[in-house]
């Protein structure tokens, strides 16, 4: 696969990893400032209308600035995540540059993230599920 181009200015090949209670808004604006993808946890953001507010944020401040390396958002596509729905229309409406998608694949979610030119991985847990995605 060869790398999308969203990914071919940062300062280091990295992402900050989107850690549960952790990574919030300062975390991943501070990533991306410093060159690599800032991400964080969907559900970090307590309820939809945070995260719309963050989404929003770290939108603003990275069309701010042309050095800063976008932001991702790990979403829990899962059948047992209440939000994932939400939570996946809100990312595809503020056009999240990377959505790092867990625990499931949403054929929905790839396509519409696809349809606006954002880039999604998968994280998995085996290589049987590397294989599905």
């Amino acid at each position: 696969m060869p790398i999308p181009n969203i990914l071919t200015n940062l300062r280091l090949p990295l992402i900050a990893a989107p850690m549960f209670l952790v990574s919030g808004l300062d975390l991943v604006a501070a990533a991306c400032s410093a060159g690599i993808v800032g991400a964080f946890p969907a559900l970090n953001a307590r309820t939809g209308a945070d995260l719309d507010q963050w989404l929003q944020q770290l939108t603003t401040k990275n069309a701010a600035t042309t050095e800063s390396a976008p932001f991702a958002v790990n979403l829990i596509v899962h059948k047992t995540n209440t939000r994932a729905a939400e939570d996946a229309q809100l990312c595809i409406k503020h056009k999240v540059p990377i959505i790092i998608t867990s625990l499931g694949l949403d054929a929905d979610v790839i396509n519409a993230v696809h349809a606006y030119g954002g880039v999604v991985f998968h994280d998995v847990i085996s290589e049987r599920h590397a294989d599905k995605a």
